[in-house]
């Protein structure tokens, strides 16, 4: 019989800056289930454009763990604490990752989206991301699906083209 302290779940763990791959790796070697979305960017300098593998959410990672065990995550060099709610740990649903993961498995360029953009709520009806709803925002000639994450307060957005979607009345 499972207690309430027992259940894993995902929660999501507030990193220091710069930190987020490390963590990840030492959150594996505790055996802990983690996911650390990333997203492809170019880097400038001077002589070079670089593209690199950063994460998509900055200083946060999503770790499966049963509330119990926070002890030995916070414990992890570099971790910051849990995202909480009066002072308990927030469980993010199984099917926020799957949406997450999902946007990240498009491959396009993805972009971080600070909450509380305005645009019109959509529903996707073709290709891989239909049944999907977001906000479409228009970007100059672009448009783009935002899918708001609530527990983080931001979202992600990716490039799709304005046939594939649908007002929601």
């Amino acid at each position: 019989m499972h207690t309430t302290q027992n259940l894993k779940n995902w929660f999501v763990l507030y990193t220091r800056p710069k930190y987020e791959k490390k963590i990840s790796q030492e959150i594996s070697k505790l055996n802990y289930e983690y996911y650390l979305p990333l997203r492809m960017s170019f880097r400038k300098w001077s002589d070079r454009v670089k593209k690199i593998e950063e994460p998509l959410f900055p200083n946060y990672i999503f770790v499966r763990m049963a509330a119990s065990e926070k002890h030995d995550i916070l414990s992890t060099d570099g971790a910051v604490r849990l995202v909480s709610f009066e002072g308990k740990p927030v469980a993010v649903k199984e099917s926020e990752i799957a949406k997450i993961r999902k946007l990240e498995s498009v491959g396009k360029d993805i972009t971080l989206e600070a909450a509380g953009c305005v645009g019109e709520k959509v529903r996707v009806v073709r290709g891989l991301l239909a049944g999907y709803e977001g906000e479409l925002l228009r970007k100059a000639t672009a448009s783009r699906l935002l899918v708001r994450l609530s527990v983080l307060n931001q979202g992600v957005s990716v490039e799709i083209s304005a046939r594939d979607v649908e007002l929601i009345a």
